[in-house]
């Protein structure tokens, strides 16, 4: 994955197919990129408690590049010219989750709600990840009876799923029985 998608746009060999808009490109991947790495090390500093006065950092870093690559997303669906259009309202309505929920993941932690700002940012990570099972629905025909449409359908697929598992996860305690707690 990271030997077909990324590496191509830092070694050139995907540019020209990028030609108009590659700078918007290269920041995106740099954000993506950052997002899910730094992303990984705050919430083992999180969980771990291990180095913890650096959480703080790699949690903003998280959310200042992870924002960036996030906003970039709208960018690029205003500019790219790939086909098919309809990825780009997938796209964009994952980008604004994303940012929706990292935000609401930082309001909690402003406000002391550790819990609350635990879980939100589980499901941003979440999410961080979905983007790059859309970069693969990209290079694989989940759908090939759908036409040039199946890639919208696998990045909805992609995204959504994730999330609504995560969401199940993080619930399930709250609808078990009351004698199982």
């Amino acid at each position: 994955m990271i030997w077909t998608t990324v590496l191509p746009m830092i070694d050139g060999a995907a540019w020209p197919r990028h030609a108009g808009h590659l700078p918007l490109i290269l920041t995106h991947v740099t954000g993506g990129v950052s997002m899910v790495v730094l992303g990984a090390i705050a919430l083992f500093i999180g969980w771990t408690r291990r180095l913890f006065r650096w959480h703080r950092w790699f949690g903003r870093a998280y959310l200042v590049l992870g924002s960036m690559a996030a906003i970039l997303v709208f960018a690029l669906g205003a500019v790219a010219p790939h086909d098919p259009k309809s990825l780009y309202i997938a796209t964009d309505t994952l980008a604004f989750t994303w940012l929706a929920v990292a935000a609401m993941g930082w309001r909690a932690a402003r406000n002391g709600r550790f819990a609350s700002h635990r879980e939100w940012m589980i499901r941003s990570y979440v999410l961080s990840w979905t983007f790059v099972g859309c970069r693969l629905a990209t290079m694989i025909d989940f759908y090939p009876w759908l036409g040039s449409e199946g890639l919208t359908a696998a990045v909805w697929v992609n995204w959504i799923v994730p999330l609504v598992v995560c969401e199940i996860a993080l619930r399930w305690r709250d609808g078990s029985s009351r004698l199982a707690r």
